[in-house]
């Protein structure tokens, strides 16, 4: 069994730290665009900040939004780096499971999103964000 790891410790291109994306307007690692993330008015400068806090919300593009709104975010941000990095998709075809040793006890993993996009398709993930991506286009 062919296993990849989606982090900094396996191959950094499925890692949040190297993954970049532009999201309005900022070309940024994915993992920089989840520090939309609020504590209730605290806004954290780094992941450090944020690591071991429970977020009240999510604020996107200077608007709020709630914190449910967060792995759709997360989703949306890895949908976009996968379909600009059609070489890494092909790539990541080639393994049948996908692992983050960081995953922990947190609610978003890399490597879930990343094994969803392949085993399930995009679509899959599509459909999960809709409701967030509707909020967008409003």
């Amino acid at each position: 069994m062919k296993i990849l790891e989606c982090s900094s410790k396996g191959d950094k291109r499925f890692s949040a730290f190297y993954a970049k994306v532009k999201a309005w307007g900022r070309y940024d690692s994915i993992e920089n665009h989840k520090l939309a993330k609020r504590f209730g008015d605290f806004k954290p400068s780094s992941w450090k900040d944020a690591k071991g806090k429970q977020p009240t919300h999510i604020e996107l593009n200077g608007k709020q939004y709630e914190l449910r709104f967060l792995s759709q975010w997360y989703q949306m941000l890895w949908v976009n780096y996968l379909d600009n990095n059609p070489d890494l998709v092909e790539y990541a075809k080639g393994f049948d499971d996908f692992n983050d040793i960081f995953k922990g006890k947190s609610l978003n993993c890399q490597a879930d999103v990343v094994r969803q996009y392949i085993k399930q398709g995009r679509q899959s993930l599509v459909d999960e964000y809709q409701e967030l991506m509707n909020i967008f286009k409003k």
